[in-house]
């Protein structure tokens, strides 16, 4: 996906609350976070899939403020905008783990 298409989902995500829930931005945007939240996430790395988006939510904010502390989960939080946050978080619950 283009950051075109990307920042166009956004715009739209952000005037249209129910596009909020776009799973293609969803998908796209996961990719970093799979990297340690895929497959082989278990132990101290939480699967991502299935989890209720206020808990997502919740989670990420308290990385992007510095509340929950893990260097490399505050970096990744800080670079995400509330509708990023909001498309992760409906994909991570409406997603089964592949």
């Amino acid at each position: 996906m283009s950051a075109r298409l990307a920042a166009a989902a956004l715009i739209i995500a952000l005037a249209d609350p129910a596009a909020a829930c776009d799973l293609e931005l969803g998908r796209y945007l996961a990719a970093e976070c799979l990297t340690c939240h895929g497959a082989a996430a278990g132990g101290t790395i939480p699967t991502l899939f299935g989890m209720p988006e206020a808990t997502f939510v919740a989670l990420i904010t308290a990385y992007r403020k510095g509340i929950r502390t893990n260097p490399v989960m505050q970096t990744i939080a800080r670079r995400l905008t509330d509708a990023e946050i909001a498309v992760l978080a409906c994909y991570f619950a409406t997603t089964k783990q592949p």
